[in-house]
């Protein structure tokens, strides 16, 4: 797992071989927005939506796909991140600094 900064993580929008991964709640997201376009899988039910073999919300773990994880301050993230490693993902993000991280280096917002 590494850790990106919002400013490189903005180049990545819009690749078709990235997905942005938002593990706020629902209300969060509500309240304040998310990555246009973001999966929205909240940490509590993680597990269930990162299934190694592609079988849920998640790519498969081999799909070749760059997964950058969100939160509102990277440390929610950052446990995420680290559970798709250890569930064999290999190119893994955390956004350092979060959503607000991200508005603030002019990242695409959407809802």
């Amino acid at each position: 797992m590494q850790t990106i900064t919002a400013n490189s993580a903005v180049q990545f929008f819009g690749d078709k071989d990235t997905v942005f991964i938002d593990v706020r709640g629902t209300g969060e997201i509500a309240n304040s927005g998310t990555i246009k376009g973001a999966l929205v899988a909240p940490l509590p039910e993680f597990a269930t939506h990162a299934k190694p073999d592609g079988s849920s919300l998640l790519p498969a773990a081999d799909a070749g796909k760059r997964i950058i994880v969100v939160c509102a301050s990277g440390a929610r993230s950052g446990a995420a991140a680290q559970q798709l490693v250890k569930a064999g993902y290999d190119n893994v993000a955390n956004l350092s600094g979060g959503i607000g991280a991200w508005a603030r280096a002019g990242g695409a917002m959407g809802r």
